[in-house]
């Protein structure tokens, strides 16, 4: 016992009822149209703009799109900097967590641990020299 669906689309507040093609076909145009819009607010690209200058967008997709070496390589240089990050000390990682992944500026971090703005900047290199030397072993 399968049951016949209605498909229907709101237009200008009314439900108008559509085959199921053009019901699928109508969402699928949706869908794109909002992953052009993110892409374009993340990029900062209007379609207006790709038009004028005649840049193809399908173009501007695929050069926009991670390769697939390119999501091994970062993964691999994600696993690397946890390594790395672990093997600071406690109030190393704080600081670097703080400020590269809770996206604090320095002057918010030293208002918090009531220190100099150049001892925390100072912290900061040293802890980041230490990273790199890690890093390239």
């Amino acid at each position: 016992m399968q049951e016949d669906k209605t498909y229907t689309l709101l237009i200008n507040k009314k439900r108008i009822p559509v085959t199921e093609e053009v019901y699928k076909a109508y969402y699928q145009l949706k869908e794109r149209e909002s992953y052009l819009d993110k892409l374009s607010e993340r990029n900062n690209l209007s379609f207006e703009e790709c038009e004028e200058k005649g840049i193809q967008i399908d173009y501007l997709l695929s050069q926009t799109q991670e390769s697939a070496e390119d999501k091994l390589i970062k993964a691999e240089m994600l696993s690397r900097l946890t390594v790395a990050v672990e093997m600071l000390t406690e109030q190393e990682r704080l600081l670097i967590y703080t400020l590269f992944f809770k996206g604090k500026s320095e002057r918010e971090l030293c208002a918090m641990l009531e220190i100099a703005k150049t001892t925390l900047h100072d912290r900061k290199t040293k802890i980041l020299v230490k990273l790199k030397k890690i890093l390239q072993t």
